[in-house]
């Protein structure tokens, strides 16, 4: 159980929050944004190709919004700066999600939209400090990048007329860095994420931009309760348009808050592969609608 664990990686962390917070706020779709899911932020147990594909599905109670996602992300792993793969390692990723929003408006209508979101590409290092049956730690820092590549729509109504420009995913470059660690003690698991930050430059759609997003405590706590599962906890908060943002007239955008909370699991599937599973609950949002959701990665390495 142990080694499929340490072989997980997680989701596109701060170019995923990046397309998170590049949308507008009328057309705030979840796609692009994935939570910690639990055993990640480890290195591979060797070098070659793998293969996460992610599913989601996210509700927005508040305006009646439904969001489904799905993305491939293929990841390289190579040996690091010692050239031993259990002491170092240097990963490239590259994450594309398509999406699907179906949204209630205030008048009464239905309005959907379909598309690419923002292409992001990770290179990250991986550090394997302590290496013991009892307990590991990794210690992971990465270098994120954003790309305009999200399709513009203006959707399909059901009633009759034109629904609001909208997109899935953001359509302006980024840069982001974040760090993480994955812990392990005994049969406690421990993926921490202590901050991420991006810069969202100008968006020439919209003539916006959302300047600088954080997120902090992005991560997942759990415990092994079975054989080939663990189970835990995963949580967050992220500040969209922290500074450097401004709106189409110029004028200072203000912030968006959100923090969640929910379920976490980690089963372990034969043939070097692993599911995981992440819940979603707003507990406490600023200028975005309370949602709940949940988030898949099926995960192998050929």
């Amino acid at each position: 159980m142990y080694k499929i664990i340490t072989m997980k990686k997680r989701a596109i962390l701060i170019s995923a929050v990046a397309a998170f917070f590049f949308m507008t706020t009328e057309a705030a779709a979840q796609v692009g944004f994935n939570p910690e899911y639990l055993g990640n932020a480890a290195g591979a147990p060797r070098s070659g190709f793998c293969l996460k594909f992610f599913t989601s599905y996210f509700y927005q109670n508040g305006i009646s919004a439904h969001d489904i996602e799905t993305a491939f992300e293929p990841q390289l792993f190579i040996p690091g700066f010692t050239g031993d793969i259990k002491r170092d390692q240097i990963q490239f990723i590259a994450h594309l999600p398509v999406g699907y929003r179906r949204e209630m408006t205030a008048a009464g209508t239905v309005e959907s939209v379909t598309g690419i979101g923002t292409l992001t590409v990770n290179v990250e290092h991986f550090w394997h400090l302590i290496d013991e049956e009892d307990m590991q730690l990794w210690f992971d820092n990465a270098i994120t990048s954003g790309y305009p590549t999200a399709t513009d729509h203006e959707g399909v109504s059901t009633g009759g007329g034109l629904a609001p420009f909208t997109r899935i995913g953001g359509n302006s470059f980024s840069i982001g860095w974040f760090t993480e660690s994955f812990f392990r003690y005994k049969k406690w698991l421990f993926s921490v994420n202590p901050v991420s930050v991006a810069w969202a430059f100008e968006d020439d759609q919209t003539n916006s931009r959302d300047g600088l997003n954080i997120s902090v405590m992005n991560s997942s706590v759990g415990y092994q309760f079975f054989k080939k599962a663990a189970l835990g906890v995963n949580f967050g908060l992220q500040l969209g348009r922290v500074a450097g943002s401004y709106g189409p007239a110029g004028a200072a955008a203000p912030y968006v808050l959100r923090a969640y909370a929910g379920p976490a699991a980690n089963i372990s599937l034969p043939k070097d592969s692993s599911l995981q599973i992440g819940g979603v609950i707003d507990f406490a949002t600023k200028r975005e609608s309370k949602g709940y959701g949940i988030f898949t990665a099926l995960w192998h390495e050929f």
